[in-house]
């Protein structure tokens, strides 16, 4: 008989509204002696079977892949299933004597404004951030874990706000592959050798395995230590793009010649090839733009509910001069694509692993001397503010204003981008600036256009400590400088501030998004209430509190 141990997953996804059916894919990644396996689903009284395609096999485990087609309904459904392996249901134990066999996820009714989850930044940038964080690691996972599973049990619900999560978007980092450098890591001999032998050290079979295996068990690590991630990732349907410590810190900010080096090749070879089995369940995964062999790209389109998602890979063709390559054409098109057959009271999102509208970074020396001193100069020329990118960036928000405009005379239509990365919650707008030549080809304030920037990270990452909050609030403190997009249109950019004055969250967080009935979109941030000393004393504090007083807030606001 086959191990009937599911090793990684079930990891359940969406991949869109195709056909009249919303689609779904389940994954996993089995022990080596399987050689076949089914997805067996029951979806109100109508007990189905679909069976698994071998999509890749590892050396060390198998990957399967199955589909499930709920058709769209009026009404809400939810849908159970298992996953059999020689007709017997696997499982994995969330604890030793508690094996778990079986799932189930929301999948909303035809015409529902869905209620969707987003996280961001599932890891920690150095074992020291890790060591200095008094928290449990997963203790916003537990929180979403927590609202799903009471969500799920008090159906049917009369508000959004009270349904279950459709889909789970996870913006970038949802791994951490730095440790690849450090001592007894496959890299650690070559970060020490001087930068003219790093550009030129060839990898050997032998080193390019040790990557491999290295971030292969990066995501064992990240996605099976925490019960509560592992129930999200196979109880919503989650939606990933990868950002760079999905590669490594800093992928596509760094010089050209050390990212075409031999050893930086090798890193990205492997961590492409496990980001497209694990976080894109495949490269047959629906919402790509490009499906085919050997894509440019991962960035992808999907019309869902209320929605329509387009998600932007800023990472596979990034270089210091240039974000999005190949990409910028496809989002164009999903642009277009969508429009050709936009609802009513639809929303678009964008989603950038880096947000649009955060800090002004300033190049000046000074700031440029800060970030040096952070380690932080390929953060800085990440953003899309940083000067080789400011035309792309541009470029990007006209595209998005003349969607909005070219729907205004059917109805309002709302546009948010939606990023991690920086370790804060915060939100903010860009506002479209009366003149005779704006988007709208208005030159009054009425169907001006309006783009609101959420932020929400790190669920599992701390926010900076004490002497980076100083500077980020420093920074954050200069008013963000206009942005002329040319032939007259101009937008301001605006960062909300509470009522201390403060634009950013300082805490671990994930947010959820609804259009209530009032008709705005309720954005709130879930994130825990841990007050941070200065850094000196965060160590000192965590060996004190044997058991932390967390607490837990919601920060909700309209839009």
């Amino acid at each position: 008989m086959s191990s009937l141990n599911i090793v990684l997953g079930p990891l359940l996804g969406l991949e869109g509204e195709h056909d009249q059916a919303t689609i779904y894919s389940v994954c996993f990644l089995s022990e080596n002696d399987v050689s076949a396996a089914t997805l067996a689903y029951r979806i109100a009284k109508q007990s189905l079977r679909s069976e698994f395609t071998l999509i890749s096999s590892l050396g060390r485990g198998k990957f399967w892949r199955a589909e499930i087609a709920i058709p769209l309904t009026p009404l809400d459904q939810v849908c159970h299933y298992q996953i059999l392996i020689d007709a017997q249901p696997a499982s994995y134990a969330q604890t030793r004597n508690n094996p778990v066999t079986a799932w189930s996820f929301f999948c909303p009714a035809a015409k529902q404004q869905v209620q969707l989850a987003f996280a961001s930044c599932n890891g920690f940038s150095s074992d020291k951030v890790r060591t200095q964080h008094p928290a449990p690691i997963d203790y916003l996972w537990q929180r979403m874990q927590q609202q799903q599973v009471a969500h799920m049990a008090a159906m049917p619900y009369t508000e959004v706000v009270n349904a279950p999560y459709a889909v789970l978007i996870m913006g970038g980092d949802q791994i951490y592959a730095d440790a690849i450098f450090n001592e007894k890591q496959p890299l650690y001999a070559w970060s020490q050798k001087p930068l003219k032998d790093q550009l030129t050290a060839p990898v050997s079979d032998t080193l390019r395995q040790r990557i491999d295996n290295f971030y292969f068990d990066t995501y064992l690590r990240s996605w099976t230590q925490s019960a509560a991630l592992r129930y999200c990732l196979a109880s919503i349907p989650s939606v990933m793009m990868w950002d760079d410590h999905d590669i490594i810190d800093g992928w596509g900010s760094q010089p050209y010649r050390l990212e075409t080096s031999p050893t930086y090749q090798a890193m990205f070879d492997s961590a492409k090839k496990y980001f497209t089995l694990f976080q894109l369940r495949g490269a047959n995964n629906r919402a790509l733009q490009q499906r085919t062999a050997a894509p440019a790209h991962f960035g992808m389109t999907l019309r869902f509910r209320d929605y329509g998602l387009l998600v932007m890979d800023n990472r596979s063709q990034r270089t210091l001069h240039n974000i999005m390559g190949s990409g910028k054409q496809d989002f164009i098109q999903g642009l277009a694509d969508l429009q050709a057959d936009w609802q009513a009271g639809q929303k678009l999102l964008i989603l950038s692993g880096v947000p649009f509208l955060y800090r002004h970074f300033s190049e000046s020396d000074h700031n440029i001397r800060l970030s040096i001193q952070f380690d932080a100069y390929d953060d800085m020329a990440d953003h899309w503010r940083f000067s080789t990118h400011y035309d792309e960036m541009c470029s990007i928000l006209q595209r998005l204003l003349q969607f909005q405009a070219e729907l205004q005379t059917q109805a309002q239509t709302k546009v948010f981008i939606i990023s991690g990365d920086v370790h804060v919650a915060a939100s903010g707008t860009y506002r479209e600036q009366p003149g005779p030549n704006n988007q709208s080809g208005q030159g009054n304030q009425a169907g001006l256009g309006h783009i609101v920037q959420l932020i929400s990270s790190g669920i599992v990452h701390p926010p900076p400590l004490s002497m980076e909050q100083s500077v980020i609030r420093l920074a954050s403190s200069v008013t963000q400088p206009d942005i002329d997009l040319g032939g007259g249109c101009v937008l301001s950019a605006t960062l909300r501030k509470d009522a201390a004055g403060n634009r950013f969250l300082l805490h671990r967080n994930y947010a959820c998004m609804h259009e209530g009935s009032d008709h705005k979109v309720w954005v709130n941030w879930h994130y825990e209430t841990i007050d941070f000393p200065n850094a000196n004393d965060l160590t000192a504090r965590a060996q004190k509190l044997d058991s932390p007083t967390l607490g837990y807030q919601v920060l909700g606001l309209p839009y």
